[in-house]
């Protein structure tokens, strides 16, 4: 696709695998797409792999670019230009944020890989994976959190003493999340698993695990 015939919006948007995602705002660039995302890469320290999303016009359409990069290289390996529905709604949303007219704490929602994903018809997008689980997804929106309180709750009440053990075997039956490849809930240890639950569920304010002794929680 010519880029003589795209104009290319000052926002850039960074998703690493070991990084997680940095926005970069009022970019200037070389108004190329490639070496625009290869001059960022260069000066991105330690990199992994990942793609870069930028809002996009043709025409007056709104659209996405999504270029993928790989670890240890500089280079765009493959992209693509998405203008459908989708793509154009996003890069709307995205240039709203970047005119102060949408919130960080929105925008931050708006664009999340798990939101991504559902949003954007990309072969890219689809295909991330998070290294290690942001803090904030695992604080914030991941699902299981709540559903394995609930579970919990469920099986043994509160305020009841039960093992650590039978904790860690329901936290077990939890699906992989798609989103990453190394989860908290998912670590080999069985304590470190039940002590990651305990600080979701803390940090959220919906309950916690208490340690009462080496080998017994009571959950409240």
């Amino acid at each position: 696709m010519p880029e003589k015939d795209l104009e290319l919006e000052a926002i850039v948007i960074l998703y690493d695998r070991d990084l997680g995602l940095s926005i970069f705002q009022n970019f200037r660039g070389y108004n190329s797409l490639i070496d625009d995302a290869e001059w960022l890469l260069e000066r991105s320290t330690q990199k992994s792999r990942g793609f870069i999303l930028r809002p996009i016009r043709r025409n007056g359409q709104r659209g996405m670019w999504i270029g993928e990069y790989d670890h240890g290289a500089s280079q765009i390996r493959r992209q693509e230009f998405l203008f459908d529905e989708g793509a154009s709604t996003l890069a709307g949303l995205i240039s709203s944020y970047a005119s102060k007219k949408i919130s960080e704490k929105r925008i931050n929602k708006i664009i999340a890989i798990e939101a991504l994903k559902n949003k954007l018809n990309s072969m890219i997008v689809k295909g991330f994976k998070y290294y290690s689980c942001p803090p904030e997804y695992l604080y914030q929106r991941c699902v299981d959190v709540k559903r394995l309180y609930g579970e919990l709750v469920r099986k043994y009440g509160r305020g009841k003493k039960i093992s650590y053990a039978l904790v860690a075997e329901e936290i077990e039956k939890t699906k992989p999340c798609e989103d990453v490849i190394v989860c908290p809930l998912m670590v080999p240890n069985l304590f470190e698993r039940v002590l990651n639950l305990n600080k979701a569920l803390k940090s959220r304010k919906l309950g916690e695990i208490r340690f009462l002794t080496p080998g017994m929680v009571e959950i409240t």
